[in-house]
């Protein structure tokens, strides 16, 4: 490799720890930790050393991760301003990255050409890759736009943001009646294969049946993307997260889905239940979620909408237990599971194969760290405890570095 294993691994480290530092306003919606983020992070921080090792152009693989990643934003209805907006500030955090890093490793009386060469040196990378992206983000956007799909997309678009629009025609044009009562889907993979659409058409359609919808709209909405309604006349489809049987999903594919609604209004936001649940889902414990319900996480999503008031209530109420640890991770399923279940020892210890003294250790154990008894406070307590359960390491006290914003729920919920 032309800059070798050492400068490849800083400009990956150093991508990691900027997609948590960029992950609020005014760039929310680039943090969904999806591969497309991960990808376009890393190019940047690559044409940042390549650049300084003398490589004038890109192209090669570079420009292939480039494109895949613009790709993948396309369908997010991200402009091409925004996505420059975030490509510069990005650029502009490498940078001062290397800045720190010649201030410990350059002699202080070598240190001001040093810096003088690097901007003017980068300064020019940074037109070469703005020109880059904006041509790679207009031919995508025209690929991507072109034919019926292209125009389905905008017309639901269209309806989605509340836009003026003649709702029989757009009934006619999309196969697909406004006026029943719907629920919403998104689908996605993490890694896209050449079957990637007709693996989630195939899902959304096995899964809006079991719903027991009679109408279904299927849209494409990137690579390895689906937004998919289903709609029902007499009464209002089911929710997958109340189905009888445990919801069976392909190897790679995920889900998430919307609470069912009326008419355009729920078409609308069954929609935007589901894109939250999705981003919600990604960053919940101890994994993202195969299937992210919205119902199943209106809870986290109403009480976690402010990140840092969220992981300050968690770490107030259990003080010693929100320690991210073995030990009191086990305390706090404990603990909850026995809220959960009206303060009974036996359920608890039956639900959780453990014995019965063990559960009335660890709940004394847990008193003690807490300095109170579990039945002072209990909602707040209760509450503090489903949210660190859900959230995890994110509103916990974590024994190392913090990582920044990585796992806000306002990044995700926005």
């Amino acid at each position: 490799m032309r800059v070798g294993s050492g400068a490849t691994g800083w400009a990956i480290e150093n991508s990691r720890l900027l997609l948590a530092e960029m992950a609020g306003e005014p760039f929310a919606r680039f943090a969904r930790k999806s591969s497309s983020e991960t990808r376009l992070a890393e190019s940047i921080a690559l044409w940042v050393v390549l650049r300084l090792s003398g490589v004038r152009a890109i192209t090669g693989l570079l420009s292939a991760e480039l494109t895949n990643a613009i790709r993948e934003r396309i369908a997010d209805n991200t402009t091409v301003d925004h996505l420059l907006r975030y490509v510069r500030a990005t650029h502009a955090s490498f940078t001062r990255e290397l800045f720190d890093l010649c201030e410990t490793q350059i002699p202080t009386e070598d240190q001001p050409a040093m810096m003088r060469c690097i901007s003017a040196d980068l300064f020019e990378g940074m037109e070469t890759l703005s020109a880059a992206v904006t041509e790679k983000f207009a031919a995508e956007r025209s690929r991507w736009f072109a034919g019926p799909i292209g125009e389905r997309f905008e017309l639901v678009s269209a309806i989605l943001k509340g836009k003026p629009v003649d709702t029989r025609k757009a009934m006619l044009q999309l196969r697909y009646d406004l006026t029943l009562h719907h629920i919403a889907l998104v689908l996605w993979q993490d890694e896209i294969t050449q079957d990637s659409r007709h693996e989630l058409e195939t899902t959304a359609l096995r899964l809006l049946d079991r719903a027991g919808c009679s109408s279904m709209l299927l849209l494409p909405a990137g690579p390895g993307r689906l937004w998919a309604w289903g709609g029902r006349a007499t009464d209002r489809p089911g929710e997958l997260r109340r189905s009888d049987e445990p919801v069976d999903l392909p190897a790679r594919v995920h889900v998430a889905s919307g609470l069912p609604g009326d008419g355009v209004a729920g078409f609308q936001r069954s929609h935007e239940q589901a894109i939250t649940a999705e981003r919600v889902g990604r960053i919940t414990e101890p994994s993202p979620s195969r299937l992210c319900d919205y119902g199943d996480l209106e809870l986290v999503i109403l009480l976690g909408d402010d990140a840092d008031a969220t992981a300050d209530f968690v770490r107030r109420e259990l003080g010693p237990l929100a320690a991210d640890n073995r030990t009191m991770a086990a305390l706090r399923e404990t603990v909850r599971c026995l809220l959960d279940n009206e303060r009974g020892v036996a359920i608890t210890a039956k639900r959780l194969h453990i014995a019965k003294n063990t559960v009335i250790y660890r709940v004394k154990k847990a008193e003690q760290l807490l300095g109170r008894s579990l039945r002072e406070d209990h909602l707040r307590l209760h509450l503090a405890l489903y949210l660190a359960g859900r959230l995890g390491s994110s509103v916990l006290d974590r024994q190392d570095p913090a990582t920044g914003l990585e796992n806000s729920i306002r990044a995700v919920s926005k």
